[in-house]
């Protein structure tokens, strides 16, 4: 699962976006794909828009395309796991600004020591402090004495903080086959590859191949090029027995099989 963090303050104007530009910039140079997410209390699809009268109208889901940008809108109580779902990339990592009451991760922006003792009261799962209170060395003198378990960061901490928790991810999602199929010859040597920035999961054949899938369970059984290829013809081969009336299998793109393992 992607990992997902929260940027988040008690007030307004405490540099979560700042930090948030600062992060993509820094991870995105490691070679790692970010994706974001921004919570707002004002409504982005004003009455009177045309597009606002497609949602009055009853459209399920808006598309505005404009010459630089796709904006879907969809009305109703969206939370933040239904805009994660509703992503169309595979990012390494979500950073959410705002969500202060969801269950993910946060990273707490402040810029003095009551801030972030409410925060500390009020919200939960807080992984670490940042913003401008970390420049101050009194706060972060008085912080260290009164809550030595909070990490204080500087925004370069925050980078390798978040580094570590994609490479994490990835090491997590490396199948383990051992195909030989990338450069690095093991799964092994490419989770060192990973530890030390030189690679990245898209060089993974196995997972970045996308030809053929089993799932047992909803856990996903890693297969490397070789064997979703002949899974792919396996099955190709037993449609093409069938009659099929109504579907033309040289137009088709996909093809989902479910299978009951026990009676």
């Amino acid at each position: 699962m992607t990992p997902v963090v929260c940027i988040v303050s008690v007030r307004r104007s405490r540099g979560k976006t700042c930090l948030i530009e600062y992060l993509i910039k820094e991870l995105k140079e490691r070679g790692i794909k970010v994706a974001t997410i921004k919570h707002t209390n004002e409504p982005f699809d004003t009455e009177e828009k045309d597009t606002w009268r497609h949602t009055e109208a009853g459209a399920l889901e808006v598309a505005c395309i404009t010459p630089r940008e796709l904006i879907t809108i969809r009305k109703g109580c969206i939370s933040l796991e239904d805009g994660i779902q509703a992503l169309h990339v595979k990012p390494d990592i979500i950073l959410v600004e705002g969500f202060k009451r969801s269950d993910k991760p946060k990273i707490l922006c402040a810029d003095t020591v009551e801030e972030v003792e409410e925060a500390l009261r009020s919200i939960s799962n807080i992984v670490a402090v940042s913003g401008s209170i970390i420049e101050e060395a009194d706060k972060i003198e008085i912080l260290r004495k009164k809550y030595p378990g909070v990490n204080l960061m500087k925004p370069d901490e925050v980078v390798e903080f978040l580094r570590n928790l994609v490479i994490k991810n990835w090491l997590e999602n490396l199948p383990g086959l051992n195909c030989g199929h990338c450069k690095y010859g093991s799964c092994a040597e490419m989770a060192k590859a990973l530890m030390e920035g030189r690679a990245s999961l898209d060089e993974c054949v196995a997972i970045s191949t996308s030809i053929s899938k089993i799932i047992v369970d909803g856990k996903t059984i890693p297969l490397s090029k070789w064997p979703q290829m002949i899974l792919r013809e396996i099955v190709l081969g037993f449609l093409r027995s069938l009659k099929l009336k109504d579907i033309e299998l040289k137009d088709a793109n996909k093809a989902t099989i479910e299978i009951k393992l026990k009676d």
